[in-house]
């Protein structure tokens, strides 16, 4: 791989957050010059709420790439931090106590989806929703409807520097790993491409779904823990707020990070994705503008990115035709 096409790849990598960056530091200083968007504190909370984001993508992938769209996700991240949190504070297990049980929890969780699929062959896009109600009014009865409250910083050390970011690389590169070296890694990418062939070459489906609901289910508790230990509260009464916000900010991450994958690797495209949209929302608060609006400009976001990189071809053939007819018009004259 030469210099010139590193730079390129990286080029196109990074041109995404700066762009968003640079457009809403502008829009930022013209209509609030107060507002501390673009600082290092700033910019370091937009990096944490990413990296909570770009977890919750990360659990979400191999099975999206599978066609797998499970909406529960985001419910369970939540209902993990209702089960943890109790059982933490009771033996006061600490911050490396409210991971392990995390992980534990949201791994039974995530392989019960794995059983139903398996058990009644229903799409998982159906399976989740009906999940997710489940989830949520289990939720209420969970802890007396109390939610996860984590008092004292003895169960915040994975909610802020520079442990977050620490926590946040090894599974990163636990995942890069696995998606990209691993036997797994290639029946997952394989099961994308055509599930047909795949199954003719000897790609075992259900092996494939129960480890990637096993790696979904470990990802998806030091997710869990994040939050928690971000918040320290999380009420039972807002469980689907939660859910979907943590959802439409997580699924435009997955479609940016698959983009990205062709210019670099799977977990820096899916957190650059994170981050960008984590700085949207940002720029849009800064801005003064109602948090609703937040909703608004992730979803048309996400229309433009799809839209854009979808017909990135015809872009091209555009312009290279464009192109041949101003050559031929000045070879004429």
């Amino acid at each position: 791989m030469t210099v010139k096409h590193i730079a390129s790849n990286t080029w196109k990598t990074l041109i995404w957050p700066v762009a968003i960056f640079v457009v809403f530091f502008v829009l930022i200083r013209i209509f609030n010059p107060a507002s501390a968007f673009g600082t290092l504190k700033s910019l370091n909370s937009i990096c944490i709420q990413g990296i909570l984001s770009a977890l919750i993508a990360m659990a979400m992938t191999c099975n999206m790439l599978n066609d797998r769209w499970d909406f529960s996700m985001g419910i369970i991240c939540v209902t993990t931090s209702f089960i943890a949190s109790p059982i933490v504070t009771k033996f006061q297990l600490g911050s490396w106590g409210l991971l392990a049980i995390c992980v534990i929890v949201a791994t039974i969780l995530c392989l019960i989806n794995a059983g139903l699929y398996l058990l009644i062959r229903v799409p998982m896009l159906v399976i989740s929703i009906g999940l997710l109600m489940v989830y949520e009014t289990l939720n209420r009865v969970i802890n007396d409807g109390k939610g996860a409250k984590l008092a004292g910083n003895v169960y915040t050390l994975f909610g802020k520097a520079p442990w977050i970011y620490i926590l946040a690389f090894v599974v990163f590169m636990v995942f890069l790993i696995i998606f990209t070296y691993t036997k797994f890694g290639y029946n997952v990418r394989a099961l994308g491409n055509n599930q047909a062939i795949a199954n003719n070459i000897g790609v075992n489906e259900t092996k494939s779904v129960v480890l990637s609901y096993i790696l979904c289910g470990v990802i998806l508790g030091v997710a869990a823990c994040v939050n928690a230990s971000m918040k320290g509260n999380i009420e039972a009464s807002s469980t689907f707020n939660n859910n979907m916000g943590m959802m439409f900010t997580a699924f435009p991450a997955v479609f940016i990070g698959l983009y990205l994958y062709r210019y670099t690797n799977i977990t820096w495209g899916i957190f650059i994705g994170a981050v960008c949209i984590s700085m949207m929302k940002a720029g849009v608060l800064a801005l003064g503008l109602p948090s609703a609006v937040q909703d608004i400009g992730v979803g048309a976001f996400l229309f433009f990115f799809i839209a854009l990189t979808t017909n990135q071809g015809r872009f091209l053939d555009w312009s290279a035709r464009r192109a041949a007819m101003k050559m031929a018009k000045r070879q004429k004259v």
